[in-house]
């Protein structure tokens, strides 16, 4: 109960201070609702008889009419919803406002007595009201209101005595503030989460001197009470105080500032925070001030530094390895034989026996294809192409392996099929004996005598090598053939030596299967689709010819420049038979 100062009042009308001159209040408590809500008989009670409180009647009083229309209409303009009762809670008029409060008209809310309309109102409240209202002007109460339709609302009533028709009288004059009892919820439930927030929240003025801020931003900071951060400045957080004129200049135009910041604490050691800033608007939609929101993300920028440095350090590392990669790619172009195109080496038109013609697309910085071409006496030219599965690193050491034995097993050339199986023993060794998986390769060796135009070859599971002439065009199927294991696979793997008689004119295709396995859009294989007909549309032209035409085509149907695998041609065409001149 809470009384307020004394009112003064014209000298006319001047009574003792203690009479009409202070507001009396009375809560009564929210928890009352409850009550209420759990008591089984709250509502059969709202519908009993009207109750009769019996109060000493204040000496003087005389019964008199009712309100006049007059008093009816002034009451129905008052804003309030407001009752008019006896002395015992009787209602004996109400105003439109209090029927819409209510949930009833006049008729339902008359006769009524008050205390059923406030939740928690005992017989003895009207007796204390009386009472209370010889010495005060007002009483003032807070309570939940009870409607017809037995729901709730919050109210505040202000109670008065009236004198009407020369009788006494209770004005009630309700108030709904279920709009104001809901912003002081939201008002109480945004305050508990600000002071238990985990993020760093600081209220400034205009200027950005510190406010207000809660639990978190003092343990951030490192303060010690809530008075240490009062009067700083935005300024003295920032280990760049430059930035404050950004962050007020952003923050003016309506904007909201976003960055990562150092920020010093109260011991001057620091600490990296996301830090958002927006405006701090009053009633009227004006800037009074800013609202800063910190989360400390040191341990994140710890990360994002050393992941950083782990970056430069790999950045640096991949740039020197790439750098290895395209020696080594530079290197594996540098051995293929480019500069070997006819046989007889650097035969003019007159003494030129064989055309060699070669194109290579590797699909990586380092090839998994080569190809080599070998002068074995003055009339035997012998060729070997290979696919080593896979790319890069491992694959070019494959290349380089199988470039080392071929070059020990000079003497098989004669029986390809011997050098083939000498070849994958080996091959399959060294292998097994450094613990690895055997990384395995397709092979096709051969050997050409101009003399006799006879081509006698092996193969290890390798494309069939294309015959092309000026009448037909296939892929060379020898008689008896059985199929060969790739290199690598089984140590005991023997390989069949065959024999083709090729005429002058005519050119054999050997290639890698990254040529004849290009999909399209649809998945089909060029091979089965394109492959054949393009040579025999071109089957009359030159070696480069025919290799230039069939690269285009190829891309054309890949719908790409460039190739998923490693692409290697190589076209040997026999222009004439015979021996190398003599001298």
């Amino acid at each position: 109960m809470n009384e307020d100062p004394p009112e003064e009042r014209p000298a006319a009308d001047r009574t003792p201070a203690h009479q009409f001159g202070t507001t009396m209040r009375i809560d009564l408590s929210p928890d009352l609702l409850g009550e209420a809500k759990r008591s089984a008989g709250l509502a059969e009670a709202n519908r009993r008889p009207q109750q009769v409180i019996k109060l000493p009647k204040p000496a003087g009083v005389s019964l008199a009419q009712p309100p006049s229309e007059d008093v009816r209409q002034l009451l129905h303009s008052v804003y309030d919803g407001a009752f008019i009762t006896e002395l015992d809670g009787t209602i004996v008029m109400s105003n439109l406002r209090s029927h819409q409060f209510f949930a009833g008209d006049e008729k339902q809310l008359a006769q009524r007595n008050i205390l059923t309309l406030i939740c928690g109102a005992e017989e003895e409240l009207l007796g204390t009201v009386f009472e209370t209202l010889e010495k005060n002007r007002f009483v003032l109460m807070q309570a939940f209101c009870q409607r017809i339709d037995d729901t709730y609302f919050p109210a505040e009533i202000s109670v008065n005595r009236i004198k009407l028709g020369g009788r006494d009288r209770l004005g009630f004059f309700v108030r709904d503030i279920t709009l104001r009892k809901d912003q002081e919820e939201r008002l109480r439930t945004g305050y508990t989460a600000i002071q238990n927030a985990s993020s760093a929240i600081a209220i400034t003025g205009l200027t950005g001197t510190i406010e207000y801020c809660n639990p978190a931003f003092l343990a951030f900071f490192l303060f010690t009470n809530d008075d240490e951060p009062q009067g700083r400045g935005l300024g003295d957080l920032l280990c760049e105080p430059e930035k404050v004129r950004e962050i007020t200049e952003t923050v003016g135009r309506g904007e909201t500032w976003e960055s990562e910041l150092e920020l010093r604490r109260a011991d001057e050691s620091t600490f990296f925070g996301h830090v958002s800033i927006s405006a701090n608007v009053n009633t009227d939609g004006e800037q009074a001030g800013m609202v800063l929101s910190i989360l400390d993300v040191s341990i994140q920028k710890q990360a994002q530094q050393q992941l950083e440095a782990y970056a430069e350090a790999l950045s640096s590392q991949n740039a020197a390895m790439q750098d290895d990669l395209s020696i080594a790619g530079e290197l594996h172009q540098a051995l293929l034989p480019t500069d070997f195109l006819t046989f007889p080496r650097r035969a003019d038109g007159t003494e030129e026996m064989v055309r060699f013609r070669h194109l290579y697309c590797p699909s990586g910085t380092i090839g998994g294809d080569f190809f080599d071409i070998r002068e074995v006496s003055e009339h035997e030219v012998a060729v070997v192409i290979a696919d080593v599965m896979g790319h890069g690193i491992r694959s070019a050491l494959v290349v380089a392996t199988i470039r080392g034995l071929l070059e020990d097993l000079r003497d098989y050339a004669h029986d390809p099929g011997a050098l083939l199986t000498q070849l994958n023993s080996n091959y399959t060794k060294i292998f097994q004996q450094m613990g690895s998986d055997v990384t395995f390769s397709t092979a096709l060796f051969g050997i050409f005598d101009t003399r006799t135009g006879l081509l006698r070859y092996a193969n290890a599971s390798h494309p069939r090598p294309y015959l092309v002439t000026g009448e037909e065009v296939g892929a060379i199927r020898p008689h008896g053939e059985s199929g060969s294991a790739a290199l690598g696979l089984f140590s005991e793997s023997q390989y069949q030596t065959h024999e083709h008689q090729l005429h002058p004119g005519e050119t054999i295709l050997f290639y890698t299967d990254g040529l004849s396995e290009i999909e399209n859009g649809e998945g089909e294989l060029y091979d089965d689709h394109r492959f054949g007909a393009l040579l025999r549309a071109h089957r009359q032209q030159a070696p480069e010819e025919l290799l230039s035409a069939l690269l285009a085509d190829a891309r054309e149907y890949g719908g790409s420049e460039n190739f998923e695998d490693d692409v290697c041609v190589l076209a040997m065409q026999v222009r004439r038979k015979g021996a190398r001149p003599s001298g």
